[in-house]
């Protein structure tokens, strides 16, 4: 047998073993969007099929009800699932659903545990413009959604419900409208967002009102894999209603200031603790709400 016809049978054993054992090669998430800025779930830049999973993990104390009297005081450990895929390079489509741990202490001292998911929400995100095609540095979109009363109703031993603050979920199907900017330069990264949210069908025992929430975040990368990240966020609630009657307990402002570790220990997935601060408090009546400490996992497909 001839060196020539060796060589080429030799090369197509080599080329047929390797057609056998190669794998599909993927873009990572930042090769698609043309950005190597880490992000967090909702932050997320768009591309063409992009499709991110994210859970998040949050631990919060709340007190309401006046001291000696009526108050109520809740621990709360609220896991919130979600997933975000984009449907044209323009447009993302949002699932999320809580899954909430509370445990609640009444004046008495009695507690009672509450296990339950949560109210489900789906919205969209749209991207009205953009500086340019290919990683751009400034991203406006407009946000929409609906928030499904999927958490169950729950009351007390009396059969009185549950304050609204203590439910799982809000009891109504509300709508929500806002937008969001989002700028990206070099290791240097902004984010903004305000939303009004707006129930249009309530249960007729508790009526929640109307909210408008914002939220701030300045990111700086000190490294591929390493970014932290500072944090503004603001809530506006109207009082809710029971029966008719205004809740005194309910409603008004708070602003929060915390901060982020984005960790990315492998290609497309972010490890995100964080923590926040209650460091404005206008609520309504005799409520407090305390610090918030979270966990977040990002995973892009």
């Amino acid at each position: 047998m001839s060196r020539r016809v060796s060589a080429a049978l030799l090369a197509a054993a080599v080329s047929s073993v390797s057609a056998i054992w190669s794998v599909p090669a993927g873009a990572c998430a930042p090769c698609g969007s043309g950005d190597s800025t880490l992000t967090s779930a909702g932050t997320e830049q768009p591309f063409l099929g992009r499709l991110r999973s994210a859970a998040e993990l949050r631990y919060r104390t709340d007190a309401i009800g006046t001291a000696g009297l009526d108050r109520a005081r809740i621990r709360e450990l609220r896991a919130d699932l979600s997933t975000a895929w984009a449907v044209r390079d323009d447009l993302f489509l949002l699932a999320s659903l809580p899954l909430v741990y509370r445990e609640v202490t009444d004046p008495s001292l009695a507690r009672s545990e509450l296990r339950s998911v949560g109210d489900a929400e789906l919205s969209a995100k749209w991207f009205v413009w953009r500086d340019r095609s290919f990683a751009p540095r400034w991203l406006l979109a407009t946000l929409a959604g609906v928030k499904l009363p999927t958490g169950p109703w729950h009351e007390d031993e009396l059969g009185a419900p549950l304050p609204l603050e203590a439910q799982p979920g809000s009891g109504s199907l509300d709508l929500s409208l806002g937008a969001a900017l989002a700028f990206f330069e070099g290791s240097l990264s902004a984010y903004a967002s305000l939303v009004q949210r707006e129930p249009i069908l309530t249960r007729a025992r508790l009526v929640p009102g109307r909210s408008l929430r914002a939220s701030t975040a300045l990111q700086y990368q000190l490294g591929e894999s390493f970014a932290a990240r500072g944090l503004c966020d603001a809530r506006w609630d109207q009082s809710s209603r029971e029966q008719g009657q205004r809740d005194p307990h309910s409603g008004g402002a708070i602003a929060y200031l915390g901060a982020e570790l984005l960790l990315s220990p492998f290609s497309d997935f972010a490890l995100i603790p964080g923590a926040r601060v209650p460091a404005l408090q206008r609520l309504h009546g005799s409520h407090q709400e305390g610090p918030i400490v979270s966990l977040a996992l990002t995973r892009d497909w």
